[in-house]
């Protein structure tokens, strides 16, 4: 597969069932190297759990695929995992400003047109890396702030080397990653909470970034509230 135009990230965040019937489509499509973390869903409110992010243990299933085919996969998940279905699970792409390791060089980088590019949409992805414990933390602020669940991947463990990987920025032993999916107009209110609630301007006090969402599937009642 060529990669060395436009490229993304898909994300599927599924349960058990779900993410071995995902990994098995994306075969039975010529869809291969996928790779799965564990992590667990923080929403506990019964009404919060249509957004299909409960509080039980989650799989992040990620493929890197060329623009067309990331398309074309997240439309096919979507149908067959019933993703528009509230609890069915949640699926995005981000996307891929350089490749390594799969056109035989070093780093393959998109045209700066494409890594400038800004992307306009509804939701974009708050990542937070604190030290272990402090996750309960984030998502008490983040909730106050108007977020309404995100999911957790620990550092060591099952999954951890994937993960440090898979993120594109190191994370240590004993350290959590917490991964929102936040409206547009609600990522400023989230960060400034943040920032101030764990004062992130002090040393050692966690990480935070924020990626662009190029679509997502999944977030059935969050969608409906933002349109």
């Amino acid at each position: 597969m060529d990669l060395t135009g436009k490229a993304q990230m898909l994300t599927l965040i599924l349960n058990e069932h779900q993410s071995n019937k995902c990994i098995k489509i994306a075969k039975d499509h010529g869809v291969y190297g996928g790779m799965a973390t564990i992590g667990k869903g923080t929403v506990k409110n019964t009404i919060l759990n249509l957004l299909g992010i409960k509080n039980e243990k989650k799989e992040i299933v990620k493929f890197l695929l060329a623009n067309d085919q990331a398309q074309d996969m997240l439309d096919l998940f979507e149908k067959e995992l019933q993703l528009d279905k509230p609890g069915q699970g949640i699926a995005f792409t981000t996307p891929i400003s350089s490749i390594m390791g799969h056109t035989g060089q070093a780093v393959e980088k998109l045209d700066d047109s494409e890594q400038n590019m800004e992307v306009k949409t509804m939701f974009k992805k708050i990542n937070m890396i604190v030290d272990r414990g402090m996750s309960d933390e984030v998502m008490d602020i983040a909730r106050q702030a108007g977020v309404r669940g995100g999911t957790i991947l620990h550092g060591r463990g099952a999954g951890a080397e994937i993960a440090t990987s898979l993120f594109g920025v190191e994370i240590e032993p004993e350290k959590e990653l917490v991964i929102m999916l936040t409206p547009e107009e609600l990522v400023d209110k989230v960060i400034k909470a943040l920032a101030e609630g764990l004062s992130l301007d002090e040393p050692g006090k966690g990480i935070l970034y924020v990626e662009p969402i190029l679509d997502t599937r999944g977030l059935v009642e969050m969608s409906d509230k933002v349109k």
